[in-house]
């Protein structure tokens, strides 16, 4: 197959790149939400920059997730200083044991920090910090999965990141408080990830990855039925205001639209799964159908193939992550090259 971009390119337009460390200096105080504040970076919709919310009562403090690595959790600390001083981090709810949500959490060693049983017992899905680096120094820029690497996750220090146990695992729900504001977890997985939870607030619910606006997003575990009910869950705690895993914060309104995509995607893989078509040519004919314009990172809709496709083959074993990065990776730089040797139709080429 071709792989390469046809009609409307507006949307290839947005394949994500390597961010700056634009990062901000103060958090974002949640609207209506005592003590509630976000770390939302610029790039919140890229690969890497999560939201993460502080939650902030009578000298203590929580967070739901934190930074991929040291510099920016760092950044994310001076934030929090210059918002409301330094309360002390009683506790990290890791929403699930991706990076970019976990490795920062070592930069605050007296906090215990919760996960659902389920996230514990997979750690061998998730790469280690050294497994990135290797990816980022040892593979061609020259090569797809090596140039993805560095235009994607090049700003991040790998070896100033690390993996952090939990010192507290349940099922299904724990709750807790800090200070006055109480806190509830919700176990939700798998869907995004083997171990998913999602954290409420009152009337606000943090999503982690079950939920990306902006974007398309990208699901490890699936299937795709399960990140619809964990969305339908978030639902049904009937929020006012929804914090994803990355992108902006929205409501319910927004994450109906969501569920309207995750079961148009489930649909449209199905019938390309069921015409016999392999995970590259269903990605080409989706793609070219144009089905969801508007959405940046179009090149993570491999990875809801793949994880579809596995379930549908009735596939038990535990998903490769590296391998599905490979062939978003090599979709992706596809893309760039078409773009950039049609430059002079009209189309805009992507920077290097």
């Amino acid at each position: 197959m071709s792989s390469r971009v046809t009609g409307n390119t507006g949307e290839w337009a947005m394949l994500g790149q390597n961010a700056p460390m634009d990062l901000p200096t103060q958090l974002s105080p949640i609207p209506g939400a005592d003590g509630l504040f976000l770390w939302h970076p610029r790039h919140a919709g890229a690969w890497g920059y999560a939201n993460c919310l502080w939650i902030v009562s009578e000298g203590t403090a929580a967070l739901i997730d934190t930074p991929y690595d040291g510099p920016t959790t760092r950044a994310m600390l001076a934030a929090a200083e210059a918002t409301f001083g330094s309360p002390r981090v009683a506790i990290i709810a890791t929403t699930h044991s991706n990076g970019d949500h976990s490795w920062g959490s070592y930069l605050l060693p007296g906090a215990d920090v919760i996960a659902t049983h389920a996230s514990q017992a997979h750690p061998g899905m998730e790469p280690t910090p050294q497994d990135m680096q290797a990816l980022l120094s040892r593979t061609s820029p020259d090569e797809p999965l090596g140039w993805y690497m560095r235009r994607h996750f090049g700003s991040f220090d790998f070896a100033s990141a690390r993996m952090t146990h939990p010192t507290i695992t349940f099922s299904e729900r724990y709750d807790f408080a800090v200070g006055n504001i109480e806190v509830e977890l919700h176990e939700v997985g798998p869907a995004h990830h083997a171990g998913d939870l999602i954290a409420r607030i009152g009337d606000v619910v943090c999503a982690g990855d079950v939920f990306f606006s902006e974007h398309h997003p990208c699901h490890w575990t699936g299937p795709l039925q399960k990140v619809v009910q964990a969305c339908e869950r978030i639902l049904d705690l009937n929020p006012r205001i929804i914090i994803p895993g990355h992108g902006r914060c929205t409501g319910p309104q927004e994450l109906s639209a969501h569920i309207e995509y995750l079961r148009t995607a489930q649909r449209e893989i199905r019938d390309r799964f069921e015409a016999e078509l392999s995970a590259a040519e269903a990605m080409d004919d989706i793609t070219q159908r144009n089905l969801f314009p508007g959405l940046g990172s179009p090149e993570r809709f491999i990875s809801l193939i793949a994880v579809e496709y596995r379930h549908l083959r009735g596939d038990a074993t535990e998903p490769d992550l590296v391998k599905i990065t490979e062939h978003t990776a090599q979709w992706a730089f596809n893309q760039h090259v078409y773009l950039n040797r049609n430059t002079g139709n009209g189309i805009t080429p992507l920077s290097h």
